[in-house]
């Protein structure tokens, strides 16, 4: 549209302008309003761009294409996140893994939650057993093995949501056993005291939505977990548990965490 041959005064309205009429564009941070004097989103000085919404927070406050019309970075106001590339991953997107490698008798006991080790891919030497109920325990209380204990848990120094787990496994004997998975997390005692490092209040985030049944070592496992419970706070211990129905094999796990900062 152009605005050859047309008057002002029926033109003024699709006019843009800086909210100062005096200055124009200065060093002060100034709304850009139409010709009426309607507010955008948009406010401007010679060094600073602002993006603020002036009524509604929506999915898209500000978006930057490419020349295919593929979003490359969208602001998310509704939401209160940023997404990059044409997959549109959150920006502030993290893995967080836990491993096991073929340690002996691991699981050692049937139809019993055992932790992953953080981190790493040695041996599980040390490793906790939590309960042999539907999830794992909602308590650790420590009494001799805090130094198997801080090897197993991530603390999470900032709030997060959970958007996927993916887990693989295999065992090491022609004969399999019933698999499945669960991550908890948990408030931890931070005092340096007699009780630095129980476990309370634990919340299962992410479960397997079935067991699978290994047949043994001609093949590896792949499985992607139901997030139950995405909003994780800061301070809290995240670990991850695998259990089984049988000893016939010991497993090999290598389990990954993808989260955002909230």
């Amino acid at each position: 549209m152009s605005l050859t041959g047309k008057t002002l005064a029926s033109t003024y309205k699709s006019l843009v302008r800086v909210n100062d009429d005096t200055n124009g564009i200065d060093t002060s941070v100034e709304n850009i309003t139409d010709g009426e004097g309607t507010a955008s989103s948009i406010s401007l000085s010679d060094d600073v761009l602002h993006v603020k919404p002036q009524v509604h927070d929506t999915n898209s406050v500000f978006k930057v294409f490419d020349k295919d019309a593929n979003a490359l970075l969208a602001v998310d106001a509704a939401n209160d996140v940023v997404k990059l590339g044409i997959g549109q991953h959150y920006a502030n997107t993290g893995i967080k893994d836990w491993f096991v490698v073929n340690a002996a008798a691991y699981p050692a006991s049937a139809d019993t939650w055992k932790a992953l080790h953080l981190g790493g891919g040695g041996r599980t030497i040390g490793s906790i057993t939590m309960g042999t109920g539907s999830t794992p325990d909602t308590t650790l209380t420590i009494s001799t093995t805090a130094h198997d204990v801080v090897g197993l848990f991530w603390y999470v120094p900032f709030n997060i949501t959970i958007d996927s787990c993916h887990v693989w496994f295999a065992s090491d004997a022609a004969t399999g056993d019933v698999v499945k998975f669960s991550i908890m997390d948990y408030a931890i005692n931070t005092a340096n005291g007699a009780l630095g490092g129980d476990l309370s209040s634990g919340v299962e985030t992410c479960v397997s939505p079935a067991t699978i049944t290994s047949a043994g070592y001609e093949q590896a496992y792949y499985q992607s977990l139901t997030v139950s419970s995405a909003n994780v706070d800061a301070g809290r211990a995240i670990m991850a548990f695998v259990a089984q129905d049988g000893t016939n094999s010991d497993l090999s796990v290598q389990l990954q965490l993808v989260y955002h900062m909230r």
